[in-house]
């Protein structure tokens, strides 16, 4: 697998973009929905696979997407008018007036909050179900780091294990050559048995790995949440040359496309929002309705005008806020509320370039133990080896220094493997960190 396939493609998009088209949006959320319930089949084959079968199939993202599907119908209830009011009313003793007594009445009324209020309310509304979404994106980066973090670990201990048996069939054959040697008085029996016991260390090593390998086939089944027909296929090589981008560019993109900051960010502006409502809900209400009086006809007096008829009356009434502690309270609190928003941002921002900086420091620190061992130290140990190797058939080496180099090449081989894994895992977190794996509702 290249870098290029490896890497996941960095999308950006605006918000204007993301929240668009209600219809279109809606189809495509019921869309979505149905993809995420039917079974993942197919074989993945790269990471980027294994990713979408994660998003698709962890329950945590499924979680978090459920509650901004939620979070889409909370517009359509707030901005919308109070329930007009209807009431019945019948005279048990009728009213008597000059055209006949009034025997019952119909009543409406309708409220209307101060101008701006509902339009508030929708705008609160709808910034909440974009802070919603970022709660989903950030489960789903998280997951996908996870994911990809796993794959990394599991390569990591693949070529290990790789490493490891080579190294064993290496031991075994000097455990070979040392008992020969010892056949024929060229050798210690003390030779035979530190070969044996390096023999036996290498295999209780390999056998952890194995143990290990299991423990994280497990967590990648709990990450994919158990999805039936998938076959785990690990990368066969991951290269070397994976490039980055500058801090300053990558500490741009953290600022402005981090799933966290976004919905603080969110925060921050609901809260606002939330200030211009409490004013405004400390501002006089009022309402508009009509009664509908029944009369009866008066029996006492023939020919009167009008006889029996119904009334109907226009009524206007006010909601007067008199009480002003609750208003400036609530105004108040918002107010706390935009700071305390402000304050999260701003830690946020810290903790989250010091992530980055630390993130960075790992991949460039990976990079170079990878170079070191890759290009000077194995090369220099597989060199000694053969010189000493040499020497010890003509019986002027040290078994023992043999022993020792060879568990030194070990070391290093592992560490070359663990050093690229490491090198890759700093690389994920980053664009975990970068919002790089961001998805858009347009893509859902």
């Amino acid at each position: 697998m290249n870098t290029t396939e490896y890497r996941i493609m960095n999308k950006r998009i605006s918000n204007a973009e993301v929240y668009s088209a209600n219809a279109l949006r809606t189809l495509r959320l019921i869309l979505f929905t149905l993809i995420m319930a039917m079974p993942f089949l197919l074989n993945a084959q790269s990471i980027e696979d294994y990713q979408k079968i994660a998003a698709e199939n962890n329950p945590e993202v499924r979680s978090a997407f459920h509650q901004y599907l939620a979070s889409l119908e909370e517009p359509d209830q707030m901005g919308v008018l109070p329930d007009p009011e209807i009431a019945f009313a019948y005279f048990i003793s009728p009213i008597e007036t000059r055209l006949g007594p009034q025997q019952a009445r119909i009543s409406l009324t309708q409220m209307f909050p101060w101008f701006g209020t509902l339009g508030d309310k929708r705008e609160i509304a709808s910034i909440q179900t974009k802070a919603h979404f970022e709660t989903f994106r950030e489960t789903r980066n998280r997951v996908f780091y996870q994911t990809e973090k796993a794959f990394l670990d599991l390569y990591e201990l693949d070529r290990s294990i790789e490493i490891a048996k080579e190294n064993l069939e290496i031991l075994n054959s000097l455990v070979e050559i040392s008992l020969r040697r010892y056949e024929t008085n060229q050798a210690t029996q003390v030779d035979v048995l530190r070969a044996q016991i390096e023999q036996e260390d290498l295999k209780t090593q390999l056998a952890l790995l194995r143990d290990n390998r299991t423990v994280l086939e497990q967590k990648i089944s709990e990450l994919l949440n158990h999805p039936e027909n998938i076959q785990i296929h690990v990368p066969d090589t991951l290269h070397a040359d994976l490039l980055l981008d500058d801090s300053q560019s990558l500490r741009n993109q953290l600022i402005q496309e981090n799933p966290i900051l976004s919905r603080l960010r969110y925060q921050e502006e609901s809260s606002k929002e939330m200030k211009e409502l409490a004013a405004k809900d400390g501002k006089p209400s009022f309402g508009i309705g009509a009664d509908y009086i029944f009369t009866g006809e008066r029996t006492d007096m023939a020919g009167l005008t009008d006889n029996g008829k119904d009334a109907l009356i226009a009524r206007a009434s006010f909601r007067i806020p008199l009480f002003r502690n609750k208003y400036n309270a609530q105004v108040q609190q918002a107010e706390q509320n935009i700071q305390s928003a402000q304050m999260q941002i701003s830690s946020k921002e810290n903790s989250l370039e010091t992530d980055l900086d630390e993130s960075l420091r790992d991949y460039y620190d990976a990079d170079r133990r990878f170079e070191l061992y890759d290009q000077t130290q194995i090369q220099r140990v597989n060199q000694a080896l053969t010189i000493m190797m040499q020497a010890y058939s003509a019986d002027s080496s040290n078994f023992e220094e043999i022993l020792r180099m060879q568990r030194k090449l070990l070391d290093y081989q592992l560490n070359r493997i663990q050093a690229l894994a490491d090198m890759y895992k700093a690389a994920a977190y980053v664009e975990y960190l970068t919002g790089q794996n961001n998805i858009n509702p347009n893509e859902i």
